[in-house]
């Protein structure tokens, strides 16, 4: 029974992502543009308006995840080290997530924001301005102008979020923001060192533009659960 949900869950995403490529536009750019405003626009919904699309959406992604997890460490010669591995680096995040929801939305609204103007921002400003980079043994694309440029956007979105809060603390927020923004990059760098390993490009191929689901989450792995542990130990700030 549980399986045949979970492949029916599976079917209804994949052909979902397969209407969704033929209305995108053919250039990469414009594909990862129109992906990314149609996950922002779900994701926004499901936060403030529907708990039960939020539940819904997080077990698809849990599911997902893990079969592209399976797919990439399907080569690996100590198979069971590497699921273990991949059931901490899934559902630590993924518990998080549903712990900061039940919390408060704003709180979780906020990590997003942090996450998608960090990613937005390196990828616009590493292209533009080029330069040193970050880490090329590991993934060639990221430079050290990104990772900055991702850090004072995200400056500047903790700013913006300090407003959310009843007690908001704007200071609090920029440095905590541009930390995150910080150790959002490092998931990142995280996943691809163990994409490297197994010589993976993507960890699937559902978001036109993207990848794989698991590609458009990797910052997630870190950041989301010391949201979780600071919305705990600092709810003063928040409330």
């Amino acid at each position: 029974m549980i399986k045949e949900i979970i492949n029916k869950i599976l079917q209804i995403t994949t052909v979902f992502c397969d209407k969704i490529k033929i209305i995108l536009p053919k250039s990469n750019l414009g594909q990862r543009t129109t992906s990314a405003i149609i996950l922002l626009i779900l994701t926004i919904y499901a936060i403030y308006f529907s708990e039960s699309l939020f539940s819904l959406l997080l077990i698809a992604v849990t599911i997902i995840i893990t079969f592209e997890w399976l797919d990439i460490i399907k080569e690996a010669k100590n198979t069971n080290k590497w699921r273990l591995i991949g059931f901490f680096y899934i559902s630590i995040p993924i518990w998080s997530i549903a712990q900061i929801r039940a919390i408060d939305p704003n709180i979780l609204l906020w990590m997003f924001f942090v996450i998608w103007a960090t990613d937005i921002s390196a990828y616009f400003i590493g292209k533009s301005f080029k330069g040193p980079k970050l880490m090329p043994q590991i993934s060639p694309n990221k430079t050290w102008s990104g990772l900055i440029g991702g850090v004072i956007s995200s400056g500047i979105i903790g700013f913006m979020s300090s407003f959310l809060f009843a007690n908001g603390d704007i200071v609090f927020f920029i440095i905590i923001s541009m930390i995150l923004a910080c150790l959002e990059q490092a998931g990142d760098l995280i996943e691809s060192k163990i994409k490297r390993i197994f010589n993976v490009k993507d960890s699937g191929s559902l978001i036109p533009g993207h990848g794989g689901i698991l590609d458009r989450i990797d910052g997630i792995t870190l950041v989301a659960p010391i949201v979780l542990i600071l919305s705990t130990l600092f709810s003063y700030k928040f409330y």
